[in-house]
């Protein structure tokens, strides 16, 4: 191969060959009127927008209906005479657990989970006193329902930020302070 045919392969090797798509034969394309076969697009009619006289009026008048109260279905008051929270108890307990009376009322087990759950649920709402979650388990016997009815839990102290800054500066990191609102 000489330096001439070098030159050559060279030049044909950089130059970039393009092709014709396949679009110059279909349609409008270059070919395509030449093309009996070629697909012709058909025009859409277009038909001018009408306007009309009667758009119906837009309204925002709105009508909100406010739920009901909720309607609670325990007592709003929390018994905590020992005496009368006593009797609430064991007429649920008479009521409810089948072989009970004046006598052995307050010794019987509660092996049954739906009679269970039917003294706790009447005994919170005619009480108005609530049965945590985790205390479920421990109701062995009606005694153990009638000592969680009886025992008063002290209430949580409200603690302001403010004061829980103060009595626990000492146990606080130093970068971490009060700031009050302005």
């Amino acid at each position: 191969m000489n330096a001439s045919q070098r030159i050559v392969i060279a030049a044909i090797s950089k130059r970039q060959f393009h092709r014709a798509t396949v679009f110059l034969a279909e349609g409008e394309g270059i070919f395509g009127k030449l093309n009996p076969w070629a697909k012709k697009e058909q025009p859409q009619p277009v038909t001018p927008a009408q306007h009309t006289s009667e758009e119906p009026k837009v309204t925002f008048n709105v009508k909100y209906e406010e739920d009901d109260d909720f309607i609670s279905w325990k007592r709003d008051d929390i018994l905590t005479d020992v005496a009368e929270l006593e009797s609430t108890v064991r007429s649920v307990i008479l009521k409810y657990v089948q072989g009970a009376n004046e006598t052995n009322w307050n010794n019987l087990p509660l092996t049954d989970y739906n009679t269970k759950f039917k003294i706790l649920k009447e005994s919170m709402k005619q009480t108005g006193k609530e049965v945590p979650n985790y205390e479920l388990n421990g109701f062995e016997t009606t005694k153990d329902v009638l000592e969680f009815f009886r025992t008063e839990k002290a209430l949580a102290k409200k603690v302001t930020v403010l004061d829980y800054f103060e009595e626990n500066r000492k146990f606080l990191p130093n970068n971490l302070t009060f700031a009050p609102a302005k």
